[in-house]
């Protein structure tokens, strides 16, 4: 009941958390166990206008919890064939029968991340950040000894950005905030998104003179709802592209040519003209479209031969495209939810991989108990571009 109640009322933070978790991902965990040590799961049943009407429940211990996410989701599904949203996926793909050669693979922080997204290096704090949106919370990897840390925080995040003055730029559905310090209050930088109701920040990506450009999308991932914005330094905002659904992976080429930007819903990726001087883009276009074997683009990265490293949600797998939209190499993974990769280390040789738990039932977790984890790997004669931090 105090979950379904939650649903309407935002005017204290645990139930806007709340709120925003059922949006995002289809299901809310109630966390307060009781003296039986089990927690609430519910997946909201919506009315045609998108109101709450009732929830299909469970009670589990907390590790059983999400895992009882798919099922509650689809029960919904049948009552109304909206709860959820249609665009969120339940069940991956199943795993690849094929052996693939691969790079030596390495969980390099075994996080059970809900949806871990978003890595970036900081060549300054010889560190790598991502977040987790739905815990939420931001995590950090130590690039001298490996250590791993984490911040919880009290809104959903789904970016944390160095930036230039010191600290982080976090996205989170406030607003772009910034942190000077880990730790530290977050104040208000710029919000691009916020004269537009149910919205939130997804994925984003610095180019080389400092400007962020950041996709926001609707919380429950409606259709063409989601806009591509660009942020200045001084916090001036920008609205570049709209009409997306799910707009994800950005990055741009080593020429600073072209920006490529993902919309996950659409299974395409897009490519820009970009004019870095002005920071203009022109001229959207088809750079790769994706069948539902191939799995969906999620985050990316580019390397310096100007190829594109693609996460592809429920297929196991990341793939690499050539500067022509080409399939040249697929690297398989132990999970079925890759969410985003970049390049790091000193030499940039290493690419980092985010992964998601979030909506795999038992079996799924099962035969892919590594799921959420951030995963490293050095391949052969490839490395990255180094990223711009937020020049604010």
């Amino acid at each position: 009941r105090a979950l379904l109640d939650g649903l309407g009322r935002a005017d204290d933070t645990a139930l806007r958390v709340a709120l925003d978790l059922v949006r995002t991902s289809g299901y809310a965990v109630d966390d307060s166990a009781g003296a039986d040590g089990r927690v609430n799961v519910a997946a909201p049943v919506f009315d045609v206008e998108g109101h709450a009407v009732g929830a299909v429940s469970a009670r589990a211990t907390a590790a059983r919890a999400h895992a009882l996410s798919p099922a509650l989701i689809g029960a919904a599904r049948a009552i109304t064939h909206s709860a959820g949203g249609q665009p969120m996926s339940i069940a991956p793909r199943r795993e690849p029968a094929e052996e693939l050669p691969a790079p030596a693979l390495r969980c390099v922080d075994p996080a059970r991340a809900l949806l871990g997204e978003g890595p970036i290096w900081s060549p300054r704090d010889h560190a790598l950040y991502w977040v987790d949106i739905l815990t939420p919370s931001i995590r950090r990897l130590d690039g001298a000894d490996g250590t791993s840390s984490e911040q919880r925080l009290g809104t959903m995040v789904s970016l944390a950005c160095p930036k230039a003055s010191g600290g982080l730029l976090l996205a989170t559905p406030a607003g772009l905030m910034a942190m000077d310090e880990p730790g530290a209050a977050m104040t208000l930088f710029a919000h691009p998104a916020g004269g537009r109701s149910g919205q939130r920040y997804n994925d984003g990506k610095c180019d080389r003179r400092g400007r962020l450009w950041v996709g926001a999308m609707d919380m429950a991932a409606a259709p063409n709802r989601g806009h591509l914005y660009r942020v200045d330094p001084d916090g001036r905002c920008h609205t570049m592209d709209r009409g997306f659904t799910v707009p994800n992976g950005l990055g741009f080429s080593p020429d600073g040519r072209t920006l490529y930007f993902t919309d996950t819903f659409r299974q395409t990726l897009y490519a820009y003209d970009f004019d870095l001087e002005a920071g203009t883009i022109a001229a959207r276009r088809t750079f790769a479209s994706f069948d539902a074997a191939e799995g969906k683009p999620d985050g990316l990265t580019v390397d310096a031969q100007g190829h594109l490293w693609v996460a592809m949600w429920d297929a196991w797998s990341i793939l690499r495209l050539a500067p022509d939209g080409r399939r040249v190499q697929r690297i398989r993974l132990p999970v079925p939810r890759p969410t985003s990769c970049c390049f790091g280390g000193a030499d940039l040789q290493t690419l980092y991989v985010t992964s998601a738990s979030v909506r795999l039932a038992e079996a799924d977790l099962a035969a892919a108990p590594q799921s959420g984890a951030l995963f490293a790997l050095e391949i052969p004669g490839v490395r990255g571009l180094p990223e711009t931090i937020f020049g604010g």
